[in-house]
């Protein structure tokens, strides 16, 4: 369960830097993420309005799902496995994951556009002594607000998390990212299905029967949060 804890709280980091599109999407894009070594994880990215759920299948059979609801700056981390969850403010709990160190990359136009799934997008290169990262990114579907660590929910290595810096607050979702040919880290995010629909409050809500974790209680127990320290 910890391999699926740790890296939503790192979503959460990026997700809370971002800021809400003028141009608002609703419905499900689904995506799939490769490291090069593992078989490909299938991620669905929900949105509706200041609210916004990811669903990842990790490798192991589990789910690991967030819910985020901007206005109420709570974050909402459903149990994987079992029918509980936990509520955290998005703020606090992005001050304790964004620690990322490292340059911040550079975001470059290339003036070069291809049509993906019928969206117009462009290719960006985010670019830093560490690598180059690929981006076809469309100005269509609102702000992307990051992915963070989710390759590790399969215990695998971290996706690359500076083309995400250098999306982050920006009006482009992208459809294709991969590491530049030749690049010693090996990355591949690619859409490969959008489906603009209207989705119900509830989906932005644990299920019915779950019950709310207690995470202060256990971590007194425990010594303390290991988050504060």
């Amino acid at each position: 369960m910890k391999k699926l804890l740790t890296p939503l709280l790192v979503i959460a980091a990026l997700l809370a830097t971002a800021s809400l599109s003028a141009k608002e999407f609703e419905g499900t894009i689904r995506m799939k993420l490769t490291d090069g070594r593992s078989k490909a994880m299938p991620l669905e990215y929900s949105i509706k309005g200041g609210l916004l759920r990811t669903d990842i299948q990790a490798e192991e059979g589990m789910t690991a799902t967030m819910i985020m609801d901007f206005a109420k700056d709570e974050m909402i981390m459903l149990m994987p496995g079992q029918p509980m969850y936990m509520v955290m403010p998005i703020k606090q709990t992005a001050a304790k994951a964004s620690g990322h160190g490292g340059e911040e990359p550079e975001l470059v136009n290339t003036g070069e556009t291809e049509v993906i799934l019928g969206y117009t997008c462009t290719k960006y290169l985010a670019k830093s002594t560490e690598a180059v990262t690929e981006i076809w990114a469309s100005d269509e579907l609102g702000v992307f607000r990051g992915l963070g660590n989710s390759m590790g929910a399969g215990g695998k290595a971290p996706a690359p998390a500076g083309w995400e810096r250098a999306l982050a607050g920006k009006n482009f979702f992208p459809l294709r990212v991969a590491s530049a040919p030749g690049s010693k880290q090996k990355f591949r995010m690619e859409v490969t299905a959008i489906e603009p629909k209207s989705l119900p409050a509830s989906f932005f809500a644990p299920p019915a029967g779950y019950q709310k974790f207690d995470m202060g209680g256990m971590m007194q127990g425990l010594g303390g949060n290991p988050f504060a320290r």
